[in-house]
């Protein structure tokens, strides 16, 4: 998927080390350096907003399920609502499981910009959705 390397590796492992560190600053770097994150990718970036009580996990969680509603094809309105009700504080277990599940079903959209193959960086600016 991603084939830049540096010594620290490829845009996508940096993203992978940021989030598991869960430094919010790191985290958002190396997104910036992606040409599209994942939904299941930016459910792990609004968790960590929300384990930390951002501020900005509210908005945040609003455009998740945006993209939720837009990416996951099939999806049900019964499933949209529930997540909906997931998101209105920072999710425990049971309920990150579900919105993994359901994020696990989104397709990239049409026109976003797919992973550099030939070892080129994207010039593109990275997403800011998480702002």
């Amino acid at each position: 998927m991603c084939s830049h390397m540096t010594s620290d590796g490829s845009p996508c492992s940096r993203f992978q080390r940021a989030l598991r560190s869960g430094n919010l600053a790191l985290i958002h770097a190396t997104a910036a350096e992606l040409p599209y994150v994942p939904l299941p990718d930016a459910l792990a970036i609004l968790l960590v907003l929300g384990a930390r009580h951002e501020e900005r996990f509210e908005p945040a969680a609003v455009r998740w399920a945006g993209r939720l509603a837009t990416e996951a094809p099939g999806l049900e309105l019964a499933e949209l609502s529930r997540a909906l009700e997931s998101l209105h504080a920072p999710p425990g277990e049971s309920a990150q499981a579900s919105l993994l599940a359901l994020a696990g079903q989104a397709r990239r959209p049409v026109g976003a910009p797919a992973p550099p193959a030939s070892g080129r960086r994207s010039q593109r600016p990275g997403p800011r959705w998480w702002s």
